[in-house]
């Protein structure tokens, strides 16, 4: 007997399925969603409900400077103590500095 003979052999012991012939199995189509009678599915008819709009935010963009340590503390704390961003302190600040510079 030659060794693998032997190892055919001890297969076959360990794993006596190899020598039974198995029956065919048919793959299950996963892709495939089942058929559901829609009388009864269970939805519930709802009222649809206007679609509403909202107003459009001002465009944001990033924008980024340099400013004292002191400065940005003040300007946190102060946002801090308003309910407000520190963005929307700064916004505000350099829109009423603006304002103050046009030329009549």
């Amino acid at each position: 007997m030659t060794k693998q003979d032997k190892l055919k052999e001890m297969l076959r012991k360990r794993n006596p399925l190899l020598e039974t012939k198995r029956e065919a199995v048919t793959p299950a189509k996963l892709y495939v969603k089942p058929q559901v009678d829609k009388t009864t599915s269970g939805q519930v008819d709802k009222e649809v409900k206007p679609q509403t709009v909202k107003p459009a935010k001002p465009r944001v963009v990033k924008y980024t400077t340099h400013l004292r340590e002191e400065t940005i503390k003040e300007l946190k704390r102060y946002a801090l103590d308003n309910d407000l961003k520190d963005y929307e302190v700064m916004q505000e600040a350099v829109e009423m500095y603006l304002k103050g510079k046009k030329k009549p």
